[in-house]
């Protein structure tokens, strides 16, 4: 009885009009394009630690391939977001996210978010790889229903 009633009167309609405003609010700010060069950057740098040099016109080459492959899908992707957000979070929830990211903080946090996942994606990538070696075989085993054989430690680039 001491729950507000405004929390069970809202509607998935309302949630999902003040998510529209919130992503659309959010793009506004956000810079697709520097996102999608953070997602080819760890492929240029495994070919050259593999020794290989691409010129400009090939490095162009793959930032104007992944523009054109995810720019319209990832922009569709986080409209829809607004029915999940109507779905996990309540209105007051949703409301607030959208007037933090209409302040001058919350643009500029969202204009340093495509930064921050470059910052992340290299440490993400190497404890990816670190560990999947040895998650493999197990995952392998499950799914073969077999025994899952025993971990075996990844080699640590630490000495």
């Amino acid at each position: 009885l001491a729950l507000p009633l405004p929390a069970f009167a809202e509607t998935r309609d309302e949630r999902v009009a003040a998510a529209n405003q919130y992503v659309d609010l959010a793009l506004q700010g956000f810079d697709m394009t520097k996102m999608i060069e953070t997602m080819y950057q760890p492929i240029l740098q495994q070919v050259a630690a593999g020794g290989a040099t691409l010129t400009d016109a090939q490095v162009a080459q793959i930032r104007q391939l992944y523009l054109d492959t995810f720019t319209d899908p990832l922009t569709t992707l986080m409209h829809d977001q607004s029915q999940i957000m109507a779905d996990m979070f309540t209105l007051a929830e949703i409301t607030a996210l959208r007037d933090f990211y209409a302040t001058p903080e919350g643009k500029s946090v969202m204009a340093k978010l495509p930064q921050l996942t470059a910052a992340q994606q290299p440490g993400m990538m190497a404890l990816i790889n670190d560990k999947m070696t040895g998650l493999m075989p197990q995952v392998l085993a499950i799914v073969n229903g077999e025994a899952a054989p025993e971990a075996t430690p990844a080699p640590s680039a630490q000495p």
